[in-house]
């Protein structure tokens, strides 16, 4: 298994030193502001209020008319900063920039839904999963995007579990999430599969069916991940790809702050998933992958070469699934890259802006071939 040796000792040092919680731990919330200029809420027909932080066009978008509003969804135990953060990796400031009015969402569990939400800490309301998410808050979210901007179409962006939600609506939903229409998507290292996973990983999701409470403490972990990066932490960590190719100026407060804590539910579900060749509904009769075939919905995969969490495998698998205009991208020294990505570095990476950031866009604009290949 790949850095597991690494891994390994990393994981015992972080779950056996609680004592880290120490003064020198950076500021996990000041001055984290990512640049959205308005904020609203979405609630949900169970009691969840899920944030949006809108990033209206700064320009006239570049196609010359009206673009629908685009949605970036984080992925599995992250918030907001997953799409959004500090700094030139920006991926919502810079579609702006490019004239598209964008919805930066946070899914229950994460960022600022659970200091919204009333009740938020009790056992209950941490009873939820990935199918919650499709048949709760992404309807939720879409309906408050609508109220908000008029726009019955959206366009997806999703990063990891953001992206299989997308194949989730895509595929068993025609596209349609209650009465909005996802128009485009784009899925960025989003398995269509979960195999292979790493050390830490494999032993996250084992120990979710023994955890005695409902939320896995995933934002604990990364914060002490934190006070070790980069210097003790493997040169492609699984969850955040390599340390090279972050900006060292501000790649510790991005760690501390982009995790959320994850429900023993979802962590159940994806465990299910782990080895059955596509990723599942929770009664096990739904093969969203599988389903892709019946999507009409236009996708970019966008793939990364060192991905320890959406192999190329994985992601292929999604590709080949789908129906419809699709196209799949990988990202690495192997595909004429000049660097390697890993998980999260490829969003979030300080060089996500010039490999990654333009192929979103020019999906999203439509300026893409509309031709159906691999590169």
């Amino acid at each position: 298994m790949r850095n597991t040796f690494s891994s390994f000792v990393f994981l015992m040092l972080a779950l056996t030193t609680p004592a880290l919680a120490s003064p020198k731990r950076p500021d996990f919330q000041a001055n984290w502001q990512m640049g959205s200029n308005e904020a609203f809420v979405a609630q949900t027909s169970d009691g969840w209020v899920l944030p949006l932080y809108r990033f209206t066009p700064r320009i006239p978008a570049s196609s010359g008319r009206r673009l629908p509003p685009v949605v970036l969804c984080h992925g599995m135990g992250a918030n907001r900063f997953n799409l959004a953060q500090t700094g030139p990796s920006n991926l919502a400031a810079w579609l702006a920039s490019r004239g598209r009015d964008v919805f930066v969402v946070e899914l229950r569990g994460a960022g600022r839904s659970v200091e919204l939400t009333p009740g938020s800490s009790s056992e209950s309301k941490w009873d939820f999963d990935f199918d919650t998410y499709r048949e709760k808050d992404v309807p939720a979210i879409l309906s408050r995007i609508k109220e908000i901007t008029g726009s019955p179409e959206v366009d997806w962006v999703g990063h990891s579990m953001g992206g299989m939600l997308l194949y989730a609506i895509a595929g068993h939903g025609g596209g349609f999430s209650g009465d909005v229409r996802v128009r485009r998507g784009v899925a960025i290292a989003s398995p269509g599969m979960i195999d292979d996973l790493p050390l830490r990983v494999g032993i996250m999701l084992r120990l979710a069916t023994i955890f005695p409470g409902n939320q896995l403490p995933n934002r604990l972990w990364l914060q002490t991940v934190s006070l070790f990066y980069p210097d003790f932490v493997p040169d492609n960590e699984a969850s955040l790809g390599f340390k090279s190719n972050y900006d060292p100026m501000f790649a510790r407060a991005f760690v501390a702050n982009v995790g959320a804590n994850v429900s023993r539910g979802l962590a159940r579900q994806v465990s299910v998933w782990n080895g059955r060749g596509g990723i599942y509904s929770r009664d096990g009769r739904v093969n969203y992958t599988a389903d892709l075939a019946k999507s009409s919905v236009p996708i970019r995969f966008i793939g990364a070469s060192k991905d320890y969490l959406a192999s190329q495998a994985s992601v292929q698998k999604a590709f080949d699934a789908a129906g419809g205009e699709k196209e799949l991208t990988f990202l690495g020294k192997a595909f004429g890259s000049i660097r390697d990505y890993g998980h999260t570095d490829v969003v979030a990476g300080r060089f996500a802006a010039l490999d990654s950031f333009p192929l979103v866009e020019s999906w999203l604009s439509e300026s893409a071939a509309r031709i159906a290949r691999k590169d």
